[in-house]
């Protein structure tokens, strides 16, 4: 086996001030956000798949006003609160002890903290790993700048105008466990998740690396002084071993707790690498299938809680049916792999060959294409993590490449991955200064969320459209009629009952049927409610005036 690679000084004072300026540029967009903010107009702290990223705030007031189990604040019904999202209710903890009295900017700051805190955990991360697999430094440098700022030929299909080609858009440009340009952009809980899956398997592969024995020597007094020794090691060693594993099983469980279908893929890539040494080794490989065994079995609670709360609650099984997020066209995995694959293919043999850790970056390499389209409703996001390995061969690639004269082939296929996070980033920048909704909200429908805030209670059920029962909840600790796709139960079928709830020619007894069944206490009626339909809220004998500025009013039900 190969031995433990040590990172010089030197090269972790350059991943870290590289590191330092990748944040710094994924955060200019948001500069320029709170730049663009104008008295009318103010900035809500979220523009990457903005409408989830509001859902983690939300999940964060619920924690910052108290909550250790989460609800969901997305959908009227009622359900039981659960063990899910603990990242983010812990972060809502820590911005509920900061000074300030406004809370939601308090949320949101400790939101950007928390994304570069934890994506330089999670670039450092990547380089360790990549530095256990190859004692190259051009080589893990190579990898670890594909996997900060590469991205795929998503930026190519824009050109050429296919933003929606075969029915979606480029996976560079939206699919965060693909590329972790996006994760520093957007999402802490995935930097840690992703941090956490590549810690255990290093320590998991530390544990089969030690699983070493010394020789014994051919004289008698020696082979009685050795036998001894061999059966000391070997206890040591099995315990050292097991340590490894338990440590490795550990970070699988708190990954669990992050992102639980994350340990599947921690589980799979296990799985296919201890195949894969078996067949390199031709042997069967039965301490390390027992060492993985320990890792799998300590993650596996944490995996079965989340399949009991998501089968056995209607509320939570509702939305783990809908929350279908499957794999494009196949072309779409090559348009966002293909430059790295290309590169790879020069580098197989050498991986499979070496005495480092290439195999493994071959098994989980191996194995995505079948967790890819797996019959599992999150397929798509099982791709996680495989961007370090693929760029480790890629880069092994470069190097053959470029030791072969065809250096201008080298430099053509990587400059191709770098366009598109230049496109992101300078696009987003861009974007800013048009103030768009949902990335920025009137002050005066601020001042209206923050005037429910002090009014309602944690289970109030506020009837909205659904662009404002998005951003609600970050300001408001109470539940929304509809606000977001996944999260909220049959999110089509509430979509359609509230235009037909503005629509002026609906019974009014089927708006009160509608209010009862659901409970629901409150409707705002602002400019996104009014666009849907011409009911004017203030002739119903069942709805009392209670807030009232400008284009924003709110009704507190009264059946």
């Amino acid at each position: 086996m190969a031995k433990r690679r040590v990172v010089a000084q030197a090269e972790w004072r350059w991943v870290l001030v590289v590191g330092l300026v990748a944040l710094a540029i994924v955060s200019v967009p948001y500069l320029a956000g709170g730049s663009s903010e104008t008295p009318a107009r103010k900035f809500g702290g979220c523009i990457l798949l903005a409408e989830d990223c509001y859902s983690y705030l939300a999940k964060m007031r619920q924690g910052a006003e108290g909550a250790w189990l989460f609800h969901l604040a997305y959908t009227p019904e009622p359900h039981r609160g659960a063990l899910i999202y603990p990242f983010y209710l812990l972060l809502g903890k820590v911005a509920a002890l900061l000074p300030g009295s406004d809370l939601t900017a308090r949320l949101v700051w400790v939101y950007h903290v928390a994304r570069v805190v934890f994506g330089l955990g999670l670039l450092l991360t990547v380089y360790r790993f990549l530095a256990v697999c190859t004692e190259q430094v051009a080589a893990r440098r190579l990898a670890w700048l594909m996997v900060t700022f590469g991205g795929g030929l998503g930026w190519l299909l824009l050109v050429f105008g296919q933003s929606n080609w075969l029915g979606s858009p480029p996976l560079d440009f939206y699919l965060p466990e693909g590329f972790a340009f996006l994760v520093l952009f957007g999402f802490p809980h995935l930097a840690l998740a992703q941090s956490l899956l590549l810690w255990g398997i290093l320590f998991l592969m530390r544990a089969w690396r030690i699983n070493t024995k010394p020789e014994a020597s051919n004289t008698q007094h020696t082979t009685r002084i050795t036998n001894y020794e061999l059966r000391i090691t070997n206890y040591s060693s099995r315990i050292t071993t097991l340590k490894w594993a338990i440590l490795s099983g550990l970070l699988w469980a708190g990954l669990g707790l992050i992102v639980p279908f994350y340990v599947a893929v921690a589980w799979a890539v296990t799985g296919a690498a201890w195949a894969l040494l078996g067949l390199r080794t031709r042997q069967i490989l039965f301490h390390e299938g027992l060492l993985a065994g320990v890792a799998a079995l300590l993650s596996a609670p944490v995996v079965a809680y989340n399949a009991w709360v998501f089968a056995s609650d209607p509320v939570y099984a509702t939305w783990a049916a809908q929350n279908r997020i499957l794999s494009p066209h196949p072309l779409h995995y090559l348009a966002a792999y293909g430059i790295p694959l290309v590169l790879a293919a020069f580098a197989v043999r050498r991986a499979w060959q070496g005495e480092g850790l290439g195999w493994l970056a071959l098994a989980w390499v191996g194995v995505v294409p079948v967790l890819a389209y797996l019959p599992f409703n999150l397929q798509r996001r099982l791709v996680a993590g495989v961007q370090v390995p693929l760029d480790l061969l890629a880069a092994w690639g470069a190097a053959q490449l470029w030791r072969s004269r065809r250096r201008w082939l080298a430099s053509a296929l990587l400059a191709t991955t770098l366009p598109t996070s230049l496109v992101l980033v300078a696009g987003s920048s861009a974007w800013m200064f048009t103030q768009p909704p949902p990335v920025f909200h009137d002050a005066a429908e601020i001042a209206a969320l923050d005037w429910l805030a002090g009014h309602v209670q944690a289970d109030d059920v506020i009837l909205t459209a659904y662009d404002t029962g998005n951003y609600l909840p970050v300001r408001v600790r109470a539940r929304v009629f509809l606000g977001h796709g996944l999260e909220t139960v049959d999110a089509d079928q509430k979509a359609e009952s509230v235009r037909r709830f503005f629509d002026v020619a609906t019974d009014d007894t089927w708006r009160q049927q509608l209010l009862a069944h659901y409970s629901v206490d409150y409707v705002f009626w602002g400019p996104a409610e009014r666009a849907l339909g011409d009911l004017d809220p203030r002739q119903a004998p069942y709805l009392r005036q209670a807030y009232d500025a400008g284009e924003y009013t709110v009704f507190e039900v009264e059946l």
